[in-house]
């Protein structure tokens, strides 16, 4: 098996555990952490090229959110059509990680930071404009009213993102992690 498969198996497989040990409280309380998924999605983007690991990690997100209403009783109020827009939101950070994997210096600090929090800001914006488009629970509110009760989520939304990617860059260049072929993967 060459090199860059089994570096995309054996990454693929950490960020997969990544959601699942961190999906179930979005920004953690005393006793679980802060969900990964933002920054977990945009490192795979970064380095695992193949679409199917992305179906993979919304089937892992997805299900832990399954679990965590079904059985931890974490409330399913953010659970409406609009929550299906988590798939595009999800795609476009993932695509940010692409995309900046296909530059010169993908490891870069500033081009690094820049894509993982516009990435995240425009997440922010997909997923809330998702749940106020569809959702029944804020049908009585102005887009302005919305907008100033969700502005209040913005900093824990992107900085936990941010402080995972942190980890995510200093992990790929204590391991000397490359960004894969888009051709020689395979799952």
């Amino acid at each position: 098996m060459p090199q860059h498969n089994k570096q995309s198996l054996w990454v693929g497989a950490i960020l997969i555990l990544l959601i699942i040990a961190t999906r179930t409280q979005h920004f953690g309380n005393e006793v679980y952490v802060p969900d990964a998924t933002l920054a977990v999605l945009f490192m795979g983007g970064l380095l695992i090229p193949n679409t199917s690991w992305l179906g993979l990690a919304l089937i892992a997100a997805f299900g832990m959110d399954g679990y965590a209403m079904g059985w931890q009783g974490v409330s399913d109020y953010c659970m409406s059509p609009g929550y299906w827009g988590l798939i595009p939101t999800y795609g476009l950070v993932w695509g940010a990680g692409r995309l900046l994997a296909d530059s010169d210096k993908p490891f870069a600090i500033l081009p690094f930071t820049l894509f993982a929090w516009i990435s995240t800001s425009i997440a922010f914006v997909v997923s809330n404009a998702f749940w106020f488009a569809f959702s029944d629970k804020v049908d009585s509110l102005t887009i302005t009213e919305f907008s100033v009760r969700v502005a209040k989520y913005y900093t824990p939304y992107i900085g936990y993102a941010l402080m995972y990617v942190g980890i995510g860059w200093l992990a790929a260049r204590f391991f000397k992690l490359r960004i894969a072929a888009p051709s020689s993967i395979s799952l």
